[in-house]
């Protein structure tokens, strides 16, 4: 048994609050501690000295003062409480949000955007106006318009979007 738990069960033992085990196992390390016999021994002196002394009477209204003081007490308890597990409650809540942000980067990876026909001709080297000089050069512009919608129909026909595609 720790000295720490031995010093609290010498505690309860003066208010005849262990179990015959728990006596058992205090006596046992007593016996074998001797800073643990000191300390009962200093114990045992303390509660004498004050079981034997007379003390004053309180003052007047003495209860009365000191109950409002305890309520507020209590009231500083719960707040540090609160300190105590909130500073350990941000750590842990920082390393949540990192942890689910790398989960979402790394389960829904972004989508690829699709390119266009112009972009897929640049990435091929091909410049996509060389195969519309013809068309443009055209004299008058309502040939070139014309020229442009039946191409475009033409494609239409072909992929179903209404664009020319060389």
């Amino acid at each position: 048994m720790k000295c720490k738990k031995t010093e609290k069960w010498i505690l309860r033992s003066f208010d005849k609050k262990l179990t015959k085990e728990q006596q058992g196992k205090l006596d046992l390390h007593i016996q074998a501690c001797p800073s643990c016999e000191q300390k009962q021994r200093d114990y045992q002196k303390l509660l004498d000295t004050l079981r034997y002394q007379s003390f004053p009477d309180p003052k007047p209204y003495f209860w009365e003062r000191l109950k409002p003081k305890l309520l507020q007490q209590e009231k500083y308890e719960a707040w540090s409480l609160w300190e105590k597990w909130g500073l350990r409650a941000i750590p842990l809540s920082i390393l949540v949000v990192a942890l689910f942000a790398a989960a979402v980067l790394l389960l829904f990876p972004p989508k690829q955007k699709s390119m266009s026909q112009s972009e897929i001709l640049l990435i091929q080297n091909q410049i996509p106006f060389q195969k519309t000089r013809n068309l443009l050069e055209e004299e008058g512009w309502e040939r070139k318009n014309l020229r442009l919608i039946f191409t475009s129909l033409e494609e239409q026909d072909k992929n179903g979007i209404r664009r020319y595609f060389p």
